[in-house]
């Protein structure tokens, strides 16, 4: 299997057209899984959502978990570009926290792709190339961010504290979605200062 951008492909697509192939193959398994679950979703099903043949499904997937896994690879691109899209108009270290996780949060709630993941029931570790790649990844950027533009200290706890408090807000998000509106506001009011708490040693005062 190869790897063409952010997907594990069976084959790497050589055209435009083939490249659009494989983003309507991965939109029609996100309503497939969301509609279906991801059990009683199929190949089939997907292929016809696509309009295509279910050879064409295969060609570059060879199973539904391969399809799943690359919806997550997806979502994280997506998710990587919307929070530096974000991130380049906040003026304080806070406000970055506070729209990395306004971010996951948006996404999860109005991207299908997300609810797949979700509702394909393989967490991420199971869709990973390697453990804690996604939040390795997402860490490793936040913790430069926060060197160049807000003046952190550039030390090794540092990028250990970003990836606590990624997992940490994670958590937080998925909590407050599960509640009533008036819940969800005080348990993320109450939340954020803990994911201050643990990069201000990190930043000048």
């Amino acid at each position: 299997m190869v790897t063409s951008g952010a997907y594990p492909l069976r084959r790497t697509p050589t055209q435009d057209r083939a490249n659009r192939q494989v983003e309507r193959i991965l939109d029609a398994a996100c309503a497939e899984v969301v509609e279906r679950g991801y059990d009683a979703a199929s190949t089939s099903g997907i292929a016809k959502r696509a309009e295509i043949a279910v050879g064409s499904v295969y060609r570059y997937f060879p199973d539904k978990r391969s399809l799943v896994q690359a919806i997550e690879r997806r979502n994280q691109a997506r998710y990587t570009e919307a929070v530096r899209e974000r991130l380049a108009e906040v003026t304080s270290w806070r406000s970055a926290v506070d729209v990395t996780l306004d971010t996951f949060r948006d996404m999860h709630r109005t991207d299908p792709g997300f609810k797949a993941v979700v509702l394909s029931g393989l967490g991420d570790p199971d869709l990973e190339a390697k453990p804690g790649e996604f939040d390795d990844q997402h860490a490793g950027e936040f913790a430069e961010l926060l060197v160049l533009r807000f003046g952190a200290r550039d030390t090794a706890e540092l990028p250990l504290a970003v990836t606590l408090c990624i997992a940490m807000g994670e958590a937080l998000a998925h909590l407050a979605d599960r509640l009533p509106e008036a819940e969800a506001a005080y348990v993320l009011a109450q939340g954020r200062p803990v994911l201050y708490n643990l990069l201000a040693p990190h930043l000048p005062a």
